[in-house]
């Protein structure tokens, strides 16, 4: 048997599996014991939180037969049984009602018309048909304007659900016809939580640091977590040695720069030590790591600092114990406002940065500004990366 990818080995097959959207799963269960189902869903949000699995699980729950024929089953679980014929058929993929469009494949008028027609016959078993169409926001101008009367008068056995990452590319008029499902960003503890959960299931040891740097780098995103920790095993999990995942494998797989890099930042910014910070530079030009992000991890390196300055609290701060106690030791070393001087110079730069050659050396430029903006005290001028080192450009926000 071939083998089956994370993502799709754990896709959860219940509303209670799926992770951090209670908000939603909560409504459409609740719609569900009180027989309120509608007739048009969209369903937005960020990729991979979980959009197209809770349309699937709807639809498989509609059509269960048990939720169906049981009203205590439907009041007490209101799940989807997943033993009857038609979980069955559907856990399968031979169930024939639900249907599965992908509009940046199939956008045209055409291709609305073709639903148009199917979606007059009704079902041959249970009480819905089911549309789901991913990425409706690709679908054309005149799409959508063809689909408007179906969607205003849909036969009684007909439910579209519309999964999107870009909500506000729906025309109103498709849109007020139907309720509105926001899906989170999922925390980080939750995605560690759940990949915990995965390890625990294939025997995988796994660091916790580890899990943590997954979910990071998954930015929110269950799915892209999933994708990254199945391509972790590959790498760090040897079939004749001791199944483990360790941080130092995963920091050397993802290209990850360690904090400790920014923390040699912001030290040679307090100890005016030129020297260092080009060592820093060169540290991330000789292991290949790409200077864009480096810069857009030493913003949310500052921010951190910035976070930990108004809250007084780490609570926010997505790092390791050992790694937020050092920035509790380091926080009274900045004050709020050389923050964020710095964060605007290295915002500057990253504009500037994209159409400029000469990356190398305007990138060391732009590290030995910071050093530069240290000593210039209360002054509310920052440094140009285009104007040069003896150029200042007034701040836009007063800094």
């Amino acid at each position: 048997m071939s083998y089956q990818v994370i993502a799709r080995k754990y896709r959860p097959s219940r509303f209670s599996d799926i992770t951090a959207q209670e908000h939603i799963t909560r409504t459409i269960q609740n719609s569900l014991r009180l027989g309120r189902v509608g007739h048009g869903y969209i369903f937005s949000g960020l990729r991979g939180v979980g959009k197209t699995t809770a349309a699937r699980v709807f639809a498989k729950a509609v059509n269960c037969s048990r939720m169906i024929e049981d009203p205590v089953y439907l009041k007490d679980v209101t799940e989807p049984c997943g033993e009857c014929e038609s979980c069955r058929d559907f856990d399968q993929g031979t169930s024939l009602n639900i249907s599965e469009f992908d509009a940046a494949s199939n956008n045209s008028v055409d291709d609305i018309r073709l639903l148009r027609e199917n979606v007059r016959y009704g079902p041959q078993k249970g009480r819905y048909r089911v549309y789901i169409i991913d990425e409706v926001h690709m679908l054309s101008t005149a799409a959508f304007n063809a689909f408007l009367k179906t969607l205003e008068e849909p036969p009684p056995h007909a439910i579209f659900i519309f999964a999107t990452t870009e909500l506000h590319k729906i025309p109103a008029t498709i849109a007020s016809r139907c309720q509105r499902f926001n899906f989170k960003r999922i925390p980080l503890d939750e995605i560690e939580k759940q990949l915990r959960d995965i390890c625990d299931a294939e025997k995988i040891q796994v660091d916790k640091e580890a899990l943590q740097l997954i979910g990071r780098k998954a930015q929110g995103s269950m799915r892209d977590a999933q994708s990254i920790l199945d391509q972790v095993i590959a790498f760090a999990v040897e079939e004749d040695e001791e199944k483990g995942i360790e941080y130092d494998k995963v920091a050397e797989l993802l290209n990850y720069i360690d904090d400790d890099q920014f923390f040699d930042v912001t030290d040679a910014v307090l100890e005016r030590d030129p020297a260092k910070m080009l060592g820093v530079a060169r540290f991330v030009i000789d292991n290949g790591y790409d200077e864009q992000d480096f810069l857009e991890k030493l913003i949310e390196h500052l921010r951190n600092f910035l976070v930990l300055h108004n809250l007084r609290s780490t609570r926010l701060i997505e790092r390791p114990e050992p790694v937020k106690e050092r920035y509790q030791r380091d926080i009274s070393r900045f004050s709020p406002g050389s923050i964020m001087k710095m964060i605007d110079v290295l915002l500057q730069a990253q504009k500037e940065l994209k159409f400029q050659f000469e990356y190398q050396f305007r990138f060391e430029l732009v590290l030995l500004k910071l050093i530069d903006l240290a000593g210039t005290g209360d002054s509310a001028d920052t440094v140009s990366l285009a104007e040069g080192t003896g150029e200042k450009k007034k701040s836009l926000n007063g800094l």
